[in-house]
């Protein structure tokens, strides 16, 4: 896109995406005091679910506000509602905390909806302009859990600056798509900068996960530079993991504090590893017992707890698996894939918003298989952002494209049909 283009847009951004960008930012303003005041101090969930529900109050304020769109849902999205919506009831019925589980639904259900229909009825500026502030929001909520840190008790500070570690790989990942180079350098040094003083090992070993869509991005948009990128980025991670710096990281500090751990760095790894593993093989006993599922939420940590003493399955899809039951978790599989497939194959989204999008995916994904982080969870802020943009390129069925040359309209939408090529632009109408 011309960079004249690029300028008109931000310059005409309309009201409603100027309301969508300002909510994301307040979004996260209000989950880093979440992480900061109510996870460390206040030591309660209950706190995280008050500011979703806060977040969801002004959604559903704003979106009953929104003029009716007749393109706002179609086909597509009959079908995903409706069988999310199965998954949720059987979910709920036979959940071992009906009250939590049900909470959670409702408040998911509810902001997909009215995310749905306030982005349906915008032209779709947002979506540049959110990826351009993302690397900020990331920023700002990783800086919070270092500052606050330093007040917790050695247990808190080892599960914040693990959690600082993923907004480490989130800003990597949002700052490969600033719009200058000089901002990609600075958003990517920082990134990598987060991510080794976290002490997490597995935000370091997310990094190769989160790249491969951003290197097949770029093979695709320019072969040259997919090569250079898939070649520059083999050298340096060989090159760490057989540097001083990966025995450095290794052995930082927090890990040995927190845990009181007489081990060395490589010795802490392989126990990590080893325990990881024990808990996903106990998550799987617990499917075994329960193939309907426990219900969504923590509805498991308990029992958990109890048999292994821990109170997580350190792997999100382990804990999905878990919480939705083989049924449930089959189908939101399937739908995620279906999902995906329908935002890659749709033309009109451009093609670096794609990359974006499927980058911060495996971002996620990747942190998720050493961690509890699972996507319908809506307690993190990555969550929201990523249900945001799912709504948006899956649920409503146009995306907003700029034309190639020439000057941008804001008010110009591209039609789409399921599986059909874009119709012609809908003409400008003078307001």
């Amino acid at each position: 896109m011309p960079p004249f283009v690029q300028n008109q847009r931000k310059s005409q951004l309309g009201k409603l995406d100027r309301w969508i960008l300002n909510y994301l930012t307040l979004a996260a303003v209000f989950f880093a005091s979440c992480y900061s005041i109510g996870t460390y101090i206040i030591q309660s969930d209950y706190y995280t679910q008050g500011i979703v529900a806060v977040l969801f109050g002004i959604l559903l304020i704003k979106a009953l506000a929104v003029p009716t769109v007749r393109s706002a849902h179609g086909e597509r999205a009959t079908i995903f509602l409706a069988l999310m919506f199965t998954v949720a009831m059987i979910n709920m019925l036979i959940s071992w905390n009906p009250l939590e589980s049900s909470l959670r639904w409702v408040l998911w259900f509810g902001t997909v909806v009215c995310l749905s229909r306030i982005s349906s009825a915008s032209d779709g500026s947002w979506v540049e302009a959110v990826i351009g502030r993302l690397p900020f929001m990331f920023a700002f909520i990783y800086l919070t859990l270092i500052a606050t840190a330093h007040f917790f008790t050695p247990e808190d500070a080892y599960s914040a600056f693990h959690l600082s570690g993923l907004y480490g790989n989130l800003m990597l990942a949002a700052g490969l798509f600033a719009g200058k180079s000089w901002q990609r350098v600075m958003w990517s040094t920082f990134g990598f900068i987060a991510i080794y003083f976290s002490g997490a090992g597995g935000a370091l070993f997310t990094i190769p996960i989160m790249f491969v869509p951003y290197i097949l991005y770029s093979a695709t948009s320019m072969p040259v530079k997919g090569f250079v990128v898939a070649s520059l980025f083999a050298i340096g991670v060989f090159s760490f993991y057989e540097s001083q710096l990966f025995s450095n990281f290794l052995d930082i500090k927090v890990n040995a504090i927190a845990t009181g751990s007489t081990y060395t760095g490589a010795e802490r790894l392989e126990h990590s590893k080893d325990m990881r593993l024990q808990l996903v093989e106990y998550g799987l006993l617990l499917v075994e017992e329960n193939p309907l599922g426990t219900g969504l939420g923590h509805t498991y940590n308990k029992n958990m707890f109890d048999n292994a003493g821990v109170g997580s399955a350190h792997n999100g899809t382990i804990s999905m698996l878990i919480e939705l039951g083989i049924p449930g978790f089959a189908i939101v599989l399937c739908l995620m894939a279906w999902m995906f497939l329908c935002i890659f194959q749709n033309k009109s989204v451009p093609t670096n918003v794609r990359a974006f999008y499927f980058t911060f995916f495996f971002t996620m994904f990747g942190r998720s298989l050493s961690e509890n982080y699972a996507p319908l969870d809506m307690g993190n802020y990555f969550n929201f952002v990523f249900l945001i943009f799912s709504s948006y390129l899956l649920l409503n069925q146009k995306v907003q494209r700029a034309p190639a040359y020439g000057p941008a309209h804001p008010r110009g939408r591209m039609l789409m049909r399921p599986g059909l090529r874009p119709l012609l632009p809908r003409p400008v109408v003078m307001r």
